[in-house]
C-alpha cells in the first residue's frame, strides 16, 4: 500500500533512531567573525562532512564563548533541527552569549553506539562521529576564544543517543549533555567509563511508542533499532557516576497546558561538581516539548507544551 510505504520513509527520515585524525581537510577562508548562521565543511575519514555555527550577537564577539552543539534526530538534518525548535537556542545565545554548533549526521545518521546492521552506513561502517564532532571544537577553537570549562551537547532520539555517547567517550570534553527521547544503548553502556564528572538533564516521555521509556528494544514499523537503558536505570548510572544520592527530590511543575501531559522534575541532590535531572513527561511521546509537532499524535506520541525544552535546557547549562 502507498500510505504504508510513504509512512515508512516520513518515520525513517525524521526518527530513525540509530572520524581517527583529519585525513584531507580543505583549505578554509580567513574566519571573519558574521552574527548568524555560517556553513563549514571539511573532509573526515575520507568524508565530506558539515556543521552548521550560529554565532551571538556581536558584543559577545572577544568573550570566552560557551559552546552548545545540537544533534538533530536520526533522518534528520541541521536545518530541519533549527526549524524544528523555532531556531530557539539561537534566540538565546544572543540573549546569552555562546555559540550554537549544529552538525550534520553522515546519511542522516550517527554512530551512537548501538551496533544493528543494515540500518544505517554509521553504523555499519563504523563512523567515529565522536572523532568528528571533537575536531568541530579543535577548529572553533582557530578562529574563536572558547570558554572550554562550559562545551555542552544536547540532542532528540538518534542525536540524543549520540550525546549520551560523547558524555561517555569525551567527559573530558563536554562539561553536559541534555539527553531528549533517548537514553543509552546497552552495549555502549557496557564500555561508558566517562573520566570526569559529567552534569545530565533527561527529557523523556512516559508514552514514547519508538524509545520505550521502560527499556528494552527500540522498534520502528517493525525494525528494531538496538536495546536500549530504561530511563530510570540511565538515570540511576548518572547518579552514581556522580556521587549524588540515588533517591531523587520529585517535584509536580503546574500544569497549565491541557495537551494530555504533565511534567514531573527528578533532582539528584549532592552530586559532587554536577548536577543530574529528570524531566519526566507523563502522557509524552517522542517529541522536543515546546517544539514543532512534526507527525500525528497516534504515530510519535504528545508534544508536551508545558515547558520549552530549549529554554530549559540553556538554563540547566547556564547554572553548572
Amino acid at each position: 500500500m502507498k500510505l504504508s510505504k510513504h509512512l515508512f520513509a516520513i518515520l525513517f527520515s525524521l526518527l530513525l533512531l540509530s572520524c581517527g585524525a583529519d585525513d584531507g581537510s580543505t583549505n578554509e577562508p580567513e574566519f571573519n567573525y558574521e552574527v548568524g548562521l555560517q556553513l563549514f565543511e571539511f573532509t573526515w575519514e575520507n568524508r565530506s562532512r558539515s556543521y552548521q555555527v550560529y554565532f551571538p550577537d556581536a558584543q559577545f564577539a572577544s568573550s570566552n564563548l560557551p559552546v552548545l552543539f545540537v544533534l538533530h534526530g536520526g533522518g534528520g538534518n541541521a536545518t530541519g533541527m533549527i526549524e524544528g525548535t523555532f531556531g530557539r537556542f539561537n534566540e538565546l545565545a544572543d540573549l546569552h552569549g555562546f555559540v550554537v554548533v549544529y552538525p550534520e549526521a553522515f546519511e542522516s545518521s550517527w554512530n551512537d553506539g548501538r551496533d544493528v546492521p543494515g540500518i544505517a552506513t554509521a553504523w555499519d561502517e563504523n563512523i567515529d562521529d565522536v572523532g568528528f564532532i571533537a575536531e568541530i571544537v579543535t577548529r572553533l577553537q582557530q578562529d574563536l576564544t572558547l570558554d572550554t570549562d562550559r562545551i555542552f551537547t544536547t540532542g532528540i532520539s538518534n542525536g540524543g543517543f549520540m550525546s549520551s555517547r560523547l558524555l561517555c567517550d569525551r567527559s573530558d570534553l563536554f562539561r553536559g549533555g541534555a539527553i531528549v527521547t533517548a537514553t543509552l544503548g546497552v552495549d555502549h553502556f557496557r564500555n561508558c567509563t566517562p573520566t570526569q564528572s559529567n552534569s545530565v538533564l533527561v527529557i523523556n516521555g512516559t508514552e514514547d511508542p519508538l524509545v520505550p521509556y521502560e527499556g528494552g528494544f527500540v522498534t520502528i514499523l517493525g525494525q528494531t533499532r538496538g536495546e536500549i537503558l530504561s530511563t530510570d536505570a540511565y538515570m540511576q548510572f548518572w547518579a552514581t557516576a556522580n556521587g549524588c544520592s540515588t533517591s531523587p527530590l520529585l517535584t509536580d511543575l503546574p500544569d497549565t497546558e491541557d495537551d494530555g501531559t504533565s511534567v514531573q522534575r527528578l533532582a539528584y541532590t549532592a552530586c559532587s561538581n554536577a548536577s543530574v535531572q529528570l524531566y519526566r513527561i507523563e502522557g509524552g511521546g517522542h517529541t522536543w516539548p515546546g517544539g514543532q509537532e512534526l507527525l500525528p499524535a497516534l504515530l510519535v506520541g504528545r508534544t508536551s507544551q508545558e515547558f520549552v525544552a530549549c529554554d530549559l535546557i540553556w538554563s540547566f547549562f547556564d547554572s553548572l
